[in-house]
């Protein structure tokens, strides 16, 4: 890969900072907004006991360039723009993982969430040297599951998983269905949830409490140096 620093300088600008927990309108789960006085947004809400925490690397503001590229890496129509955009993440997940090993956790090998039809985030993955030879594809998605349903049964384990810790990965985190469904799969076959790690924590800037967390947080710059994790962002700056 080139270099990382020149290849996430297109998005360098779009990036967000994921703020920190705990603090009153920030989900303790994904990091994203909740409503003042909750400890969790709807969708974390919503999720069977004990979800793991999520860790996102920005924030994806709809319709804004980094939501933009986690949509067209996999679905553009253009060779040309998917490869690019491919690239760009990459090199962003390669910055954050070399930045944040402590932060992230101890695993033996990583896996992609996978939808029905594809693996979309292989080929990000597969840039990367760090997963050379440890990303296995250990989830199937069941035929005809319910999307943005929570359900362990939405997810296939073929292999013995039993003992090992497992780094998830996803592209976007938006309804948590698909990450929660695959960390409660993998947990029932013995496995121990390492991360999990999201590229972009999708946020709607017209909910008031998106609109609120927004207002201060995206006046602040990206820091590849800090994450929700070790320096997550905080409202009053005498709580850094």
């Amino acid at each position: 890969m080139a270099n990382a620093k020149e290849l996430i300088l297109p998005l360098r600008g779009a990036l967000v900072p994921v703020p920190a927990q705990p603090q009153d309108g920030v989900c303790s789960t994904c990091h994203s907004s909740a409503k003042p006085g909750y400890a969790r947004c709807l969708p974390c809400a919503g999720a069977a006991a004990d979800p793991p925490e999520i860790l996102p690397i920005t924030l994806s503001v709809h319709g804004e360039l980094v939501h933009s590229h986690l949509r067209n890496y996999k679905d553009s129509p253009a060779t040309g723009v998917r490869s690019r955009m491919s690239l760009r993440l990459a090199a962003l997940l390669a910055t954050f993982m070399a930045n944040h090993a402590g932060c992230v956790g101890d695993w033996d090998y990583a896996t992609c969430i996978p939808s029905a039809t594809r693996v979309a985030l292989q080929p990000v993955v597969s840039r990367i040297a760090l997963f050379a030879g440890r990303c296995r594809q250990v989830l199937d998605a069941t035929p005809d599951a319910e999307e943005r349903v929570i359900d362990p049964d939405r997810f296939a384990v073929p292999v013995d998983v039993r003992g090992h810790r497992i780094l998830l990965l996803d592209d976007t985190f938006v309804s948590g269905a698909s990450m929660f469904s695959a960390a409660a799969a993998l947990r029932g076959h013995g496995a121990t949830i390492v991360g999990p790690v999201v590229i972009g924590r999708h946020i709607q800037p017209g909910w008031p409490p998106s609109a609120e967390l927004l207002s201060w947080i995206a006046k602040r710059p990206w820091d590849a140096a800090r994450c929700a994790r070790c320096a997550g962002e905080r409202l009053r700056a005498s709580l850094f």
